[in-house]
This record gives C-alpha cells, structure tokens and sequence, in this order.
C-alpha cells in the first residue's frame, strides 16, 4: 500500500502523456489548408485549421486534467 502511495502520481502522468499522445495525433479532425507557395521567393502563406467533434474535444480534456491531477499530486507528495 505505501508503494501505491509513492507511485500514483506518475502513474497518472504516464497514462495522462500517453491518452493525451494518442488523443491529438489519431484525430484528425475535419479540417482544411488554404494557402499558396510563391514559386521563386519562398515565400509561404496560408491558414490551417482542425475541427475536432465534441467527444474528441472531450477525449483530450479528460487525457488533459489526468495528467494535472497527477502532476499536482507529485508536486503536493509529502517525503516519506
């Protein structure tokens, strides 16, 4: 039980990182670019922008406050 004591922060910060990982990169959303490339100068200009579904935009708030409750209780560990 002690070591379960010790450990639940980083626990919850590895599950958190690692839901909150997979939560952006396997959405895409539903999103567009729009912009232009200048052929000679180099120029780049453009606009992009993801839509995420509401339980998507709920998957990563949940993955989000998993990770900061864990942060916050390894920051509030008192020393053993």
């Amino acid at each position: 039980m002690n070591a379960l004591r010790r450990w639940w922060p980083d626990l919850l910060i590895i599950v958190g990182v690692t839901w909150l990982a997979f939560a952006c990169s396997a959405y895409a959303g539903d999103g567009s670019v729009e912009g232009e490339l200048d052929q000679g100068g180099g120029n780049v200009a453009g606009d992009i922008s993801i839509g995420y579904t509401q339980r998507e935009r709920v998957t990563i708030a949940a993955a989000t406050a998993l990770t900061v409750i864990g942060v916050l209780g390894k920051i509030n560990q008192r020393p053993a």
